[in-house]
């Protein structure tokens, strides 16, 4: 069907009741428009020549296993034909005008209790992304001690506020839609009895039955839908500034290879993310990519890097600056060496990350995260701090396997070293890293 033929209407307010509902779709009908495909909030009509058609909402048999179609089939020796459905639970039929009969196929009003039971927790189901958050939050701060602060400074917070905003917004259009069809089935159940009782033709304005409960919570719940559906707005509009953020502030990644290659293939300031980053922290320039060289941990200078394999891929020594809206200039370096002593090859890991955040109290919290996260500080167990008449604050776990954390004002800095070296021997090459970082 050419899609110029397809005419799209907002769905009337009152499409809840079911008189109305048939009564908007006939009118539609005597237009030359005829219903398509039926949405929470959307209704499709294909062009054509106007008639006198009839339209009738029956519910669909949740227990037969046939689907909506085959379903809407068995009214056609009443005179009607399937047109379509919605949320699989209300067929919408269509037939000519005196020539189909008003029945319902299913009796009883057990039809519409099962129907509103099944219906029951998608209706409710807006809130299903806020236990999905909870979860996580829990999860990932207390049994991963991976919290939020640190996902904010390292720039990752934006996927977590854009899956959240867009299952939302996803679980929004369904919420919607499942209230009206919960609304649909009590009309229409209203409407089955009073017929049972022989009623006969039911006019929407003469019923009854709802009473002012019903209208006051349906406005209770347009309420919360409209609140909750600000929310998880703003949660995708600060995921998609976040991914933006995160794109645009990435500045260079060198893979090192070795120490020369730092001269050949370090900064290209041809580029103009790493032009702008450079004019505004000239110390970079004078730093190796690295940091800390690895062989001046080891006080090694035969030491050369290399690839190391890790589950079947190939990992090679890098340096990333990046940067985030809480910490604006980030770096990470991960590198591996190996040299020669005695006959026998030693190898060495060291992997180094650098962060200037907002404020030093923002730094402070976030120091604490990374020791979450990398050394459980948590759980009644936190390292001892080592003195220092230079940093603010000084960790250092120089056990089986080395860690170092240190804040200087709004500077973070972390190291983790497999080697036969101790960090607290190398404290004057953190703390110059330090120095010339922060002073540039």
């Amino acid at each position: 069907m050419d899609k110029k033929q397809k005419v799209r209407f907002r769905l009337p307010e009152d499409f809840y009741l079911p008189e109305k509902a048939e009564g908007w779709l006939e009118e539609k009908a005597a237009e030359g428009l005829f219903l398509q495909s039926l949405g929470r909030k959307w209704a499709v009509f294909i062009k054509g020549e106007p008639e006198e058609a009839a339209y009738m909402l029956v519910p669909m048999d949740p227990d037969d296993m046939k689907g909506p179609a085959e379903q809407g089939g068995e009214y056609k020796k009443f005179g009607w034909e399937y047109v379509t459905q919605l949320r699989r639970m209300v067929l919408v039929l269509r037939g000519s005008r005196g020539q189909c009969e008003r029945i319902q196929e299913l009796k009883g009003q057990s039809i519409y209790e099962k129907l509103l039971r099944k219906l029951k927790g998608s209706a409710w189901g807006l809130f299903t992304p806020f236990i999905f958050w909870l979860i996580w939050l829990v999860a990932s701060s207390y049994l991963m001690g991976y919290g939020m602060l640190l996902l904010a400074v390292k720039g990752y917070c934006w996927v977590v506020f854009l899956g959240m905003g867009l299952c939302g917004l996803s679980q929004a259009g369904s919420w919607q839609e499942a209230r009206l069809v919960q609304r649909l089935l009590r009309e229409m159940e209203i409407r089955f009895k009073k017929e049972l009782r022989g009623g006969g033709e039911i006019k929407a304005q003469d019923n009854k039955e709802t009473g002012e409960i019903t209208a006051g919570r349906a406005k209770a719940a347009d309420i919360l839908y409209r609140v909750m559906l600000t929310f998880f707005a703003v949660c995708t509009v600060f995921g998609l500034l976040g991914g933006i953020n995160a794109a645009v502030s990435r500045k260079k990644m060198v893979l090192t290879g070795n120490a020369a290659a730092y001269e050949e293939d370090g900064w290209k300031e041809g580029d103009f993310r790493t032009a702008s980053f450079l004019k505004k922290h000239p110390a970079w320039k004078t730093l190796s990519p690295a940091l800390i060289p690895l062989n001046k941990i080891q006080q090694n200078e035969e030491l050369e890097y290399r690839v190391y394999t890790y589950k079947g891929k190939n990992q090679d020594s890098y340096s990333l600056v990046t940067g985030s809206l809480l910490a604006p200039v980030q770096a990470e370096v991960m590198q591996y060496g190996k040299w020669k002593e005695g006959g026998n090859s030693r190898e060495s890991t060291l992997k180094l990350e650098y962060y200037q955040t907002l404020t030093p109290k923002l730094a402070s919290a976030f120091l604490k995260e990374l020791g979450r996260y990398y050394m459980h500080w948590y759980k009644g167990w936190v390292p001892e701090k080592v003195e220092s008449s230079y940093f603010d604050e000084l960790v250092i776990h120089d056990r089986g396997l080395h860690y170092l954390f240190a804040r200087k004002g709004n500077q973070v800095i972390f190291a983790y070293y497999i080697g036969d070296e101790m960090l607290t021997d190398h404290l004057p090459e953190f703390e110059q890293a330090v120095e010339t970082l922060g002073g540039g």
